[in-house]
């Protein structure tokens, strides 16, 4: 019978000292910090309109100048194209920068519309560190007016 019990008290001390051991380890871990898992995003959303205020779908809009040379073309990362209501979202890792505008183009490949280029406002919401707050999630709303071409 102590031979049982001895087991299950060197059980019980080593599992102990591995989830301390785990704590340990990850404290200070960005995936910790305020709940936060995984990479800051950069999220670009908005609405796509034609002058009459009616909304375009089919509308191709991507984010402009910030993609390494050889990234491949991905829905919703790169580029998002609008749905019927003229909405569109793109998200994508941040990276390490921290921009406070980027370049969203809206482009109609049916050639009614004119492209059109907005310089957008970037927020962010901020996470606890060991080290103060820090910028993390990057926020921007960019809503189009297309004109018809002429």
């Amino acid at each position: 019978m102590k031979k049982k019990h001895y087991i299950v008290y060197v059980l019980t001390v080593l599992s102990m000292t591995l989830i301390g051991c785990k704590a340990e380890y990850t404290v200070g871990e960005p995936e910790d910090w305020n709940g936060q898992t995984g990479a800051p995003r950069l999220l670009v959303n908005g609405t796509v309109t034609n002058t009459a205020d009616e909304p375009l779908q089919g509308i191709y809009v991507a984010i402009f100048g910030i993609r390494e040379p050889n990234e491949p073309d991905l829905l919703s990362y790169n580029y998002a194209i609008t749905d019927s209501a003229g909405r569109y979202t793109i998200v994508r890792y941040r990276g390490r920068e921290l921009p406070t505008e980027v370049t969203v183009v809206a482009t109609d490949s049916t050639g009614v519309y004119e492209e059109q280029y907005l310089f957008a406002t970037v927020t962010y919401d901020t996470i606890d560190t060991p080290s103060g707050k820090q910028a993390y999630n990057a926020f921007v709303t960019a809503d189009f007016v297309l004109a018809p071409q002429e």
